[in-house]
C-alpha cells in the first residue's frame, strides 16, 4: 500500500487552496482543516501463508480437536498445496502464569510445511489434550506466539514477512483475553462476569494488523459456539473470535457442527481469496470519500460496493465488488483534523 496526496478527484476551491498553501508553506494553522489524500491498494494473489491454529485445550474440548483432526484434508485442500508455500503452527488457549510454554507453539519442530507429512502431524498436533486452563484466552495466545521475545525464539521462523498470517480459533467458549487480570487460581467462570477487564476486541484486531504492518495482510476465521446452541451441551456463543472473524476478513464456523469439513473448505479458500477489506493511513472525513477500482468508481452500499467502518478506519468491499486479483484500490478522502 502506499499514500499520496491525490491529483484525480476535482477539488473545491477551499482544498484547493489549502494545497497551495502547504506548499508553500504560507498557510496559518487555522485555514488548514482538511487534507486531500488517497491511499493505494494492489490486489495481489496468495502464494505464502503462515496458518496459526489456536485451539481450546480446556476440559470440554477432546470430540472438538477430533473433528478438526478430520476436517484437515478439506482444508489443505481449498488452501492449494501446490500453489501456496504454507507453514502451520498450533497454539492452545492456556495461558495462565503457571503456564511456562504459553504461547508456545506445539511440536517439534515448531511448524509443519508442505515438505513434511503435513496430514499425519497436524492431526496429531491439533489434538492438545484438555488438560489446560478453564480461561480460554485465544485471542491473547495468537498475539503472545506473534510478538512475545520469549515465544518468538520458541517459534523462529514461523512468521515470515512476505507472507499472509491467517488465524483460526476454535473454541467453545466466549474469548477471555484479559492479560491475566484473572489469576490462575480464579474460575474461569469469572470471565462472564468481567467483560470491562477484557482487552478490547478493536484492540485486538489493531495489534494483528500491526504484526503484519500496512502493506501485509491478516486473516482471521473461527470455529466457535453460536449465538444459539442448542442441543449442544457445554457451549457458549463465541462472541468476541466472531467479530474478529468478521472484520479480518475470515468466515465463522459452527462449533456444535456433527463435522467441520465445510466449514474447514470455507477458512481455507479465505486464506487465498482476495482481500475485502483495506485499512486506511488516516481518520477520513466520512462524507469525501471516493473508491476507485483500476479505473472504475464503486459505489458505496454496504451489500454490493463498499462501506466505511468508523471503528476501524477501513474500507470493506462486498458483493460483485470485490476487487479481483491483480487491481489497482484507490481510495480518496480529506484527512479529518487535516495531516
Amino acid at each position: 500500500m502506499t499514500g499520496r496526496l491525490a491529483p484525480r478527484i476535482p477539488l473545491l476551491a477551499e482544498t484547493a487552496l489549502v494545497l497551495g498553501l502547504v506548499a508553500t508553506g504560507c498557510a496559518s494553522d487555522q485555514h488548514i482543516a482538511r487534507l486531500d489524500y488517497e491511499d493505494v491498494f494492489y490486489q495481489g494473489g496468495t502464494d505464502m501463508a503462515d496458518i496459526l491454529w489456536v485451539i481450546d485445550d480446556s476440559n470440554s474440548m477432546a470430540s472438538e480437536q477430533q473433528k478438526v483432526a478430520d476436517g484437515f484434508n478439506e482444508f489443505i485442500r481449498a488452501v492449494g498445496v501446490s500453489a501456496v508455500d504454507f507453514q502451520i503452527g498450533v497454539v492452545t488457549t492456556d495461558m495462565d502464569e503457571q503456564n511456562e510454554t504459553r504461547g508456545h507453539l506445539v511440536g517439534d519442530p515448531p511448524f509443519i510445511t508442505r515438505d513434511d507429512d503435513y496430514v499425519t502431524d497436524f492431526m496429531a498436533r491439533v489434538q492438545v489434550g484438555t488438560a489446560g486452563s478453564d480461561k480460554e484466552r485465544g485471542l491473547q495466545a495468537a498475539y503472545t506466539a506473534l510478538t512475545d521475545p520469549d515465544a518468538l525464539a520458541a517459534n523462529d521462523g514461523f512468521l515470515r514477512e512476505d507472507s499472509v498470517l491467517a488465524l483460526v480459533f476454535v473454541s467453545d467458549e466466549n474469548d477471555c483475553s484479559d492479560d491475566n487480570w484473572l489469576t490462575d487460581d480464579m474460575s474461569g467462570a469469572l470471565c462472564y462476569d468481567i467483560k470491562d477487564k477484557l482487552t478490547s476486541v478493536a484492540e485486538y484486531v489493531r495489534r494483528f494488523n500491526g504484526v503484519k504492518g500496512v502493506e501485509g495482510r491478516v486473516v482471521a476465521s473461527g470455529i466457535v459456539g453460536p449465538d444459539v446452541a442448542e442441543g449442544c451441551d457445554q457451549t457458549w456463543p463465541g462472541k468476541r473470535y466472531m467479530t474478529v472473524s468478521e472484520e479480518l476478513d475470515g468466515v465463522v464456523g459452527n462449533i456444535c457442527d456433527v463435522d467441520y469439513d465445510e466449514i474447514m473448505d470455507g477458512i481455507g479458500s479465505r486464506i487465498t481469496a482476495p482481500q475485502r477489506t483495506f485499512y486506511l493511513s488516516y481518520t477520513p472525513v466520512e462524507e469525501t470519500i471516493v473508491v476507485f477500482v483500476d479505473e472504475d468508481e464503486i459505489p458505496a452500499d454496504a451489500a454490493d460496493g463498499w462501506v466505511y467502518d468508523d471503528l476501524y478506519v477501513s474500507v470493506r468491499f462486498d458483493g460483485d465488488y470485490v476487487p479481483d486479483f491483480g487491481s489497482n484500490i484507490s481510495v480518496f478522502y480529506d484527512i479529518a483534523g487535516g495531516k
